[in-house]
């Protein structure tokens, strides 16, 4: 069980570091112009096929072992919200996905507000599912 928990946690903080160092990433290209914008794009593109995708596979993958592992924690109230928690943090990386895709066609289109926000949301979802985890209020 062990094994499957640390393989888990490497593939949340994976996927999780990636998610905050690309919106951090993106929220600093609105500065800047022409080639600097594109590659700053590029950049975060390759961050989030690498890192994220592989990140969030690993933590998904490893999240279902461990529920394989010991069923019983599927009726415990604690672990349905953070599984509702993470597919809230699906939805944010998808989102985050099609934008970078957008922004790949229009670089002009950064919005710096935007990507503070997916930061903020990325960092208060993984306090909420961290909280639920450890804390296992319910």
């Amino acid at each position: 069980m062990g094994l499957l928990i640390s393989i888990h946690l490497f593939g949340v903080i994976f996927w999780i570091g990636s998610l905050l160092l690309i919106t951090s990433l993106l929220a600093e290209v609105s500065e800047e112009v022409g080639v600097a914008k594109e590659r700053f794009i590029l950049v975060a593109s390759n961050l989030f096929y690498g890192g994220c995708n592989i990140g969030g596979a690993i933590a998904l993958l490893f999240g279902i072992f461990l529920m394989i592992a010991e069923p019983s924690v599927m009726q415990r109230g604690w672990l349905l919200a953070k599984i509702g928690l993470v597919v809230i943090l699906l939805g944010v990386h998808i989102r985050l996905h099609r934008r970078i895709v957008e922004l790949s066609d229009k670089p002009a289109a950064v919005a710096r507000r935007e990507f503070r926000v997916i930061h903020g949301l990325v960092s208060a979802l993984l306090l909420a599912i961290l909280m639920l985890a450890i804390i296992k209020p319910f």
